[in-house]
């Protein structure tokens, strides 16, 4: 009887014990997670437009004579672009597409009033694209395809035009902003083959170019749709975080003799990484982070010349800036931004037995897509372009480096309280 009694006062005793902890504050145990809410397919057409800014560097040479890394151009890109993609598993997509262009990426030579310019003025693409997806709205993809483009070299009254044609590689990343809307940041790097025309001579272009897109989907969950799988996200990104970063980047060397002569330019493209570090702080009750960050890096973008046996190069080997940024924070998880400050690049001229530096430093802007791979961990892709100030080399002779860097980087977000989807009580 004893037993019975106490069985019955215990289940009438539990429920208002638990309530009791959870009153006091004492933490439960979570029960496995539970993901049953599909998410949205990937699966379908859609059509974007994208703009941004870009460099080009075309090597010039003779073989076994003379050979110069190059002649440098750079301007804006704007653009359009339909593609299909289908999801083939819960977070991998395959797709293709067809793009075209229109460009002011180009080099201007002037003297006594008169000038020359040759302008990369159009360009169209298909190329195909592999996606994995981070969270259920947010891809990381790479892409590679064909691309043809138009050259026009334009002067004392008339112009001629150039075919070129060749591979291009890049990758970037996607996020849905808000119902059929997405939004995406990538580098496209182009491999054009010698153009023809001029042998011996052989002219090859290589371009590079940041940009961002916006673009539509048509039918958006209308094809069968995966499990929606754990998003891992930040509640607050107010904090410190430092980290690697690297990437791809041009440089345009512009020398002028005041009211005489200007050449635009020189160029030069290599690889470059380094570090940075930050504080960002996210205003309460709101999406909009504003923060301030620092960045050092090595270069290796530079330009060589070579005649018979004589050698010479100049280029940067190494870079910083500090610059404020500007973020909007989508589902906790992924935050586009612009940042704009001051940079300093150090750029080096080598000769035969000789060598010299100087610092060319200007205003820095940019934009670019952070999203969250764990709770602390993030990752970035984004554009820094640098405005080059004027410097006398030999009077009256001055140059100017204007330059761009395409990167991706990793960072540590230290403290802040992370949050997942996945769990219930």
């Amino acid at each position: 009887m004893r037993r019975v009694l106490l069985s019955t006062a215990a289940m009438f005793l539990l429920p208002s014990i638990s309530v009791s902890a959870a009153d006091l504050g004492i933490p439960r145990m979570p029960i496995a997670a539970e993901v049953s809410a599909r998410g949205f397919s990937w699966t379908g057409v859609y059509a974007g437009l994208h703009a941004g800014y870009g460099f080009a560097n075309t090597s010039i040479s003779v073989p076994g004579i003379v050979g110069f890394s190059g002649l440098g151009s750079n301007g804006w890109q704007v653009g359009g672009k339909i593609g299909a993609d289908y999801q083939f598993a819960q977070r991998w997509v395959i797709g293709g597409l067809v793009e075209g262009n229109l460009s002011g990426i180009d080099t201007v030579i002037s003297l006594a009033g008169n000038s020359v310019k040759l302008s990369a003025d159009r360009r169209w693409a298909v190329r195909g694209r592999l996606g994995f997806l981070i969270t259920p709205e947010t891809m990381l993809y790479a892409t590679g395809g064909w691309s043809q483009g138009h050259i026009t070299a334009s002067g004392f009254g008339g112009s001629a035009g150039l075919t070129t044609s060749g591979w291009q590689i890049g990758g970037g990343i996607e996020t849905r902003l808000a119902g059929n809307w997405f939004m995406h940041a990538e580098y496209i790097h182009t491999y054009s083959n010698s153009i023809g025309q001029f042998a011996p001579v052989s002219i090859k272009p290589t371009l590079g170019t940041a940009r961002l897109g916006l673009s539509y989907r048509f039918g958006l969950g209308a094809a069968e749709q995966y499990q929606a799988f754990a998003a891992p996200r930040r509640a607050d990104w107010s904090g410190f975080y430092a980290g690697v970063q690297g990437g791809y980047g041009f440089g345009n060397t512009t020398l002028a003799v005041p009211g005489l002569f200007s050449f635009r330019g020189i160029g030069s493209q290599g690889l470059f990484g380094g570090v940075l570090g930050g504080y960002d702080h996210q205003f309460a009750g709101t999406n909009i982070v504003a923060g301030i960050e620092a960045d050092a890096g090595i270069s290796t973008v530079r330009t060589t010349l070579n005649v018979a046996g004589f050698g010479a190069s100049i280029g940067s080997d190494w870079n910083a800036g500090v610059r404020g940024r500007l973020g909007y924070v989508i589902g906790g998880s992924v935050m586009p931004y612009l940042s704009a400050g001051y940079g300093w690049t150090h750029v080096n001229i080598s000769l035969p037995g000789a060598s010299a530096g100087w610092m060319s430093s200007g205003l820095q802007l940019g934009a670019g897509v952070e999203t969250m791979l764990t709770a602390n961990l993030a990752l970035r892709a984004e554009y820094i372009h640098q405005f080059g100030t004027s410097r006398e080399l030999v009077a009256p002779l001055t140059a100017k480096i204007d330059s761009g860097r395409a990167r991706v980087g990793l960072t540590w977000k230290f403290g802040g309280e992370g949050a997942a989807v996945t769990a219930r009580y």
